[in-house]
């Protein structure tokens, strides 16, 4: 297990307000459990949705303050309204809280990608999640990091079930890049003309990605 940070008592003291949110309806609701999906873009949102929607009632719900510049969070936040319009979901737009997050990584800043500082940005995003969700009626909580090649995915599930026990949540531990999971987001994002991002998404890591090209 990882420490719980200083940072995360002011984080969900920001998300009680997002927690407390108006309920979302969802048209044609059935007798599915409702599920909070973690979306962190369009294209790792397509594989998890076209196997999650026909299992339960989902919801979107974006929240990723890490993204760096804005054009790049504007840019995958559209690719994923895009990708959930197509699947009939709908996607919840939580506040972009950049300066929090930065205050979350604090000290880690010269961490390698997939390092200490992924671990708090998967722990910092998770649990607004989840505090959002266990205002939303949602049973289960899940997340589109699992669909991406790059990602340690026993770092994410492990950090998802302890978020989701503490919200009185069932974390769902699919990892969507198995069974072929990562070609078929792939094909997906092409078939649906999703924009494709080509690194992880904070600043730090548009850094590590220019260094590596010799910028």
């Amino acid at each position: 297990m990882w420490p719980v940070r200083g940072f995360m008592h002011t984080m969900l003291l920001a998300a009680e307000e997002e927690r407390l949110a108006p309920l979302v309806s969802l048209e044609g609701q059935s007798e599915k459990p409702r599920l909070c999906l973690h979306v962190c873009c369009g294209v790792c949102a397509s594989v998890a949705l076209e196997r999650l929607v026909g299992r339960y009632d989902v919801i979107a719900y974006w929240y990723n303050p890490n993204l760096s510049p804005a054009d790049e969070y504007a840019a995958r936040l559209a690719a994923a309204r895009e990708c959930c319009d197509y699947f009939g979901v709908v996607l919840v737009e939580g506040s972009e809280d950049s300066e929090a997050w930065l205050e979350a990584v604090k000290g880690l800043e010269k961490e390698p990608e997939g390092g200490r500082r992924c671990v708090e940005c998967f722990r910092f995003r998770l649990s607004a999640a989840a505090s959002w969700a266990e205002g939303q009626e949602c049973r289960w909580l899940a997340t589109t990091l699992t669909a991406g090649p790059q990602k340690d995915v026993a770092v994410v599930h492990e950090l998802g079930r302890q978020i989701a026990e503490g919200s009185g949540l069932e974390w769902l531990e699919e990892t969507f890049r198995k069974s072929g999971g990562a070609h078929r987001a792939a094909l997906l994002a092409r078939e649906l003309g999703l924009y494709r991002q080509d690194y992880c998404g904070c600043a730090f890591s548009l850094a590590e990605k220019q260094a590596r090209r010799g910028r």
